[in-house]
């Protein structure tokens, strides 16, 4: 089964005194298989520079953040060519 990938904005960063007011800075990935979670953040939010990362939750486990993208749909994107591949390799491997 395939799966189609999508951001949901969680948190934005500020600008002047008010949080939230300012560009979105961490995403959560949805369309995910069953138990997993991602999120993906830039790590620089307050300079305004689009460095984003792609971080997998694992539960007990820090978050390990992976990648230097442009933005958040390119980290996207990314992950879903990974997630297509995977579902071909699996797909190969029944047939």
């Amino acid at each position: 089964m395939k799966c189609v990938l999508s951001l949901k904005p969680v948190v934005r960063s500020r600008t002047g005194v008010e949080n939230g007011t300012g560009p979105t800075m961490l995403y959560e990935v949805e369309g995910l298989p069953d138990g997993q979670k991602i999120s993906i953040r830039n790590i620089r939010p307050v300079a305004q520079q689009p460095i984003w990362q792609i971080g997998a939750h694992i539960k007990g486990r820090e978050t390990r953040w992976t990648g230097t993208f442009e933005s958040a749909d390119e980290a996207l994107a990314q992950l879903q060519e990974q997630l297509d591949s995977t579902d071909e390799e699996v797909g190969e491997v029944t047939q």
